[in-house]
This record gives C-alpha cells, structure tokens and sequence, in this order.
C-alpha cells in the first residue's frame, strides 16, 4: 500500500466515524477528516473514487480473444456487478474488472475457474473432429464454447451497479486515463451442420462446476442455489 493509499485509508475510517450517534466522536472524527485532507491536498471527490476497486486476470494470448471469451467476460460482470476493461500486453491480454468492495477480486478469481474448465471442455471437444478441416474444427469449438457460456449464464444470479456506483466508475476509468483497448473477437455463423457443436456445449456448460476452488461467498454471488 502506498503512502497515499495508506493517508486515504486514515480518512475514511475518520469519515465513518463522522456517522457516529455520539456527536462529540463524530465531530472529532469530521475534523480529524478536514485537517488530513487539507494536509495532504486530496479534495472530496478523490476520497469518494477511493472507493473503487480494481482485480485483474489473463484473457489468454490473443490479442483479440474469441467471443466466447468475451460471453464468458460478460457473464462474470453480470454475476459480480463490475465493469470489464480489456489492456492489451506484449504477451497476454488482460481484463481488469472494476468495481466495489472484494466483487472485483471475486469476479478475478471465478473468471479464471470458469475459463481454466472452458478452454479444457472445448479442447476435448476439438480433438473429436479429427475429420474435419482446421477452419472447420475452430469453428465448431468456438460455437461450443459460446453454447457452454450460455448454459453457465441460465444459472447465475444478476448483479447491477446503482446510477451512482457506475458513474463513480466511469469518472475512475476517465480521471486514469487508459488508451481503452477496442476487441471485436472472432465470431462464426452457424452451419446446420454445427447443431451438434451447439448441443455438447450446452450439455458440457450445464456440468460446469461453478464452484471449484471458491468460498461459500463467491458461492451466493454466483448461483440462484
């Protein structure tokens, strides 16, 4: 924690106490407040964006990661009540998600269960269509993997930031000021011979075990169960 992080901390913690029923802890606390903040020049508003939370996880090594990656993106956001935001590397592509208390940090950790058991389903459905072409067998695993998204998403339970939280979050992401990275992500259109493709990722997904590695926590965020 930097000493800027640590002089933030200090002030909130006075801030909560400013909420305090005794009026003499509180007014004590407020001016402990005031007196930090005019000390180390941070405004009101650098205090409140404090409140934000940042967790990141590796998106793979493609710099424009398949839609299925990108469902998958959508369906943790949904489940944790967080902004995604995709920074392209040297090596790997990373997804920061951004939101409040631990979501961001759980959103992190599930994301990174749920695409270890994605990939590893869509290899081993790939390596059942040594018949067909290469363009052919990416193809019928990526819509695989896009049915397999679908079926996890039918069971998780739905989170949304309030008007505030997303504009705390956007003034986050605009005050940082990241080059934004823009993915379009490979998508395919459907054959009619691709049916089977889509019926094993929806069988496959309804098998995900959402919970591999998570706490009791991470459980009720995820699942309507």
């Amino acid at each position: 924690m930097s000493e800027n992080d640590r002089i933030l901390d200090k002030i909130k913690k006075c801030m909560a106490l400013a909420g305090s029923s005794n009026e003499h802890e509180a007014a004590s606390a407020l001016r402990q407040a005031q007196a930090l903040m005019k000390k180390h020049g941070i405004s009101h508003n650098e205090v409140r964006l404090s409140s934000v939370e940042t967790a990141t996880a590796n998106a793979g090594k493609s710099k424009n990661p398949p839609r299925y990656n990108h469902m998958l993106v959508h369906l943790i956001s949904s489940a944790f009540s967080v902004r995604p935001i995709y920074h392209e590397g040297f090596e790997f592509t990373r997804i920061e998600f951004i939101g409040f208390d631990s979501q961001p940090e759980i959103a992190s950790y599930c994301y990174e269960v749920l695409y270890r058991q994605l990939t590893k389903d869509r290899a081993a459905y790939q390596k059942t269509l040594s018949r067909y072409k290469r363009a052919n067998k990416i193809r019928k695993a990526d819509l695989f993997a896009e049915a397999w998204v679908n079926s996890v998403y039918s069971k998780i339970t739905k989170l949304a930031m309030s008007e505030e939280q997303t504009e705390m979050v956007e003034e986050f992401i605009s005050k940082r000021g990241d080059a934004l990275t823009a993915i379009q992500g490979r998508k395919h259109k459907m054959k009619r011979e691709d049916c089977d493709a889509v019926f094993e990722g929806r069988a496959a997904g309804k098998n995900a075990n959402l919970f591999h590695g998570t706490g009791q926590d991470r459980r009720a965020a995820l699942t309507h169960n």
